[in-house]
């Protein structure tokens, strides 16, 4: 073998070499990539999860507040309805008493 074939070969074999590790080193990136990329989905999804599940408790103290309200309002209305008929009775009697 002369010298020129043998600074070809190793010519070639330093490119193919070369080609070799950028592709490692790609595959590597690649990898490592995706392994983040995963992370911070997983953690994304968590935070939805907790989002949805302050959200379902907001909801059913919102529940909760609309029942106490709506059972309140129905109070007040027998309140009113007996402070009409106390109304009415005390101008009866005073009715009755001045006529």
């Amino acid at each position: 073998m002369n010298q020129e074939t043998i600074i070809t070969l190793i010519g070639l074999f330093a490119s193919v070499s070369s080609i070799v590790f950028a592709i490692l080193a790609f595959k590597r990136s690649e990898r490592h990539d995706h392994k983040k990329e995963g992370k911070n989905e997983g953690l994304i999804l968590a935070d939805i999860g907790y989002i949805k599940a302050c959200v379902d408790r907001m909801e059913k103290n919102l529940t909760s507040v609309d029942e106490r309200y709506r059972k309140m309002i129905e109070r007040l209305t027998k309140v009113e309805e007996d402070l009409m008929h106390v109304q009415k009775r005390l101008e009866e009697m005073a009715y009755k008493k001045g006529g």
